[in-house]
């Protein structure tokens, strides 16, 4: 972490006349730039509504906190956070450093101003260890109405090193007012003060930071009449507990186990490397398209023609090929051709991580695609389950391959599909929607020039189940399991 400017002060806002004018100048000069969705933004009135209560002891053992950084006397940057004392608690509203003043260090100084504050507020109205700080983040794999200010993936590795993880279970923030909206594009983040167990933290301690979450800082007094905090308590009652996961594992970047990502644009010795990996660790040599397919590939996206990435993956400290990856990146979703990790490179959760990497470059390729496809055999498909994946119920032949080209149909295999980011339960996708995607796998992929009327496509659509609702429920891993038993 960069060490804070030379400088830096620190000055907490009261609801005295000099301090609610400096929070009216921090509001309005910092505060909206940084907070673009109106529907995730807290008003100055209720701003300076909060500070009078506080005088006035409504918070009881709770406690509000309003904190600005400042050097040579200019706000640089602000923490917005609470005392929640029930769980034992912080919860951060927002922290940012502006723009011009970031990678100086400000923002760690002013979490780590936020905590003092806060573990004094534990010792003194609870006589406890402060348990946890949490707060809302933009789920960098779901696309928010309105841009990002900041890169979301980065912030999500930056508060990673700070110690942060995500909170795996699907948080919604509640409307802040009548005329606000829902904000379904967050995710719950938390930094545990105790060790974290393997099997995650207790789901009911998660829906009580919630509750008191709803109630003290966004002032819904009766959180259970909310829906949306009745759908997470529905959610969080059907488990004693919930997965905690590293931010920055998240995002494919965990520092234990990091690698490196060369992406591969034309034929050379990295392209003759990576697909020796492939043909040693596939086992199946029938399934993998010759090398003029993939040359191909690359020179249609050199071309403009297609997205599609051809990736090496070797450790970070360098040296020989470890993996790789194929995939493309369709006009209104994600296909993965080959996933291969070698030896050095399996055993260790690196899967997750390359399958991150692949939905961040996937985001970062289009702005339609919420999701990816891919096709695998029997030998692999509880792995891909295991790691969020859903099985679309039909028959998938995809097309048979001889010499380079597209036939009718070939053996079948399993098609599955995962949105990006964390997949928390059993997951839907429209009959319209899967489609859609089939007619465009048949045609960037596999160069059919009329997917609809392809047997692989006819058999799909045949196949596939028919609801009332037009969507089609995805089998999980632990469906398959069943029905291999």
């Amino acid at each position: 972490m960069a060490r804070p400017s030379a400088g830096l002060s620190f000055r907490e806002i009261d609801a005295s006349r000099a301090g609610l004018a400096a929070l009216t100048r921090f509001y309005h000069d910092n505060y909206v730039r940084e907070f673009p969705d109106p529907d995730e933004r807290e008003s100055l009135a209720n701003m300076r509504r909060y500070l009078r209560l506080k005088d006035e002891g409504w918070y009881g053992r709770n406690n509000y906190h309003i904190v600005i950084a400042e050097v040579a006397g200019a706000a640089v940057g602000g923490v917005v956070f609470d005392y929640l004392a029930a769980p034992n608690a912080g919860v951060v509203e927002f922290v940012f450093v502006d723009a011009a003043q970031r990678r100086a260090g400000i923002g760690g100084a002013l979490l780590d101003e936020a905590l003092r504050i806060l573990r004094a507020d534990a010792r003194q109205r609870c006589g406890k260890r402060l348990a946890a700080v949490v707060a809302e983040m933009n789920d960098p794999f779901v696309r928010p109405s309105t841009p990002d200010n900041l890169d979301p993936f980065l912030r999500a590795e930056l508060w990673g090193r700070w110690g942060f993880g995500v909170l795996r279970f699907p948080y919604v923030q509640p409307a802040l007012s009548p005329g606000q909206a829902p904000v379904g594009c967050l995710i719950l983040i938390a930094r545990l003060f105790r060790p974290v167990p393997k099997t995650g933290v207790p789901a009911a301690w998660v829906e009580l930071v919630v509750a008191e979450y709803l109630r003290w800082a966004m002032r819904i007094d009766e959180p259970e009449r909310d829906a949306s905090f009745r759908d997470m308590s529905a959610f969080l009652a059907r488990y004693r507990r919930i997965a905690w996961q590293l931010l920055q594992h998240y995002v494919g970047r965990d520092p234990a186990r990091d690698f490196v990502v060369e992406e591969i644009e034309e034929r050379g010795p990295a392209f003759d490397e990576t697909l020796a990996l492939l043909r040693d660790v596939f086992p199946f040599p029938a399934r993998i398209v010759p090398p003029e397919h993939f040359d191909k590939a690359l020179a249609d996206a050199r071309a403009g023609a297609t997205r599609y990435h051809l990736w090496a993956l070797r450790a970070a400290g360098g040296g020989r090929i470890g993996g790789m990856a194929s995939f493309f990146t369709l006009p209104s979703v994600g296909f993965g051709g080959y996933i291969a990790l070698g030896e050095s490179m399996q055993g260790c959760g690196r899967l997750h991580l390359v399958m991150a990497r692949i939905e961040e470059q996937m985001m970062r390729d289009g702005p339609r695609a919420q999701g990816w496809y891919i096709e695998c055999g029997d030998d692999s498909a509880v792995v891909f389950l295991r790691a969020g994946f859903g099985e679309v119920p039909l028959e998938y032949r995809p097309p048979a391959r001889a010499d380079g080209a597209a036939q009718e149909t070939g053996e079948r295999l399993h098609l599955l599909y995962k949105r990006f980011g964390m997949r928390t339960e059993s997951d839907h996708i429209t009959r319209s929607e899967l489609l859609a995607a089939l007619n465009e796998i048949l045609m960037h992929v596999y160069g059919i020039s009329w997917p609809r009327v392809h047997p692989c496509y006819r058999i799909a659509m045949n196949s596939l189940p028919r609801t009332a609702s037009g969507t089609v429920r995805l089998r999980a891993a632990s469906d398959m399991e069943r029905l291999s038993t």
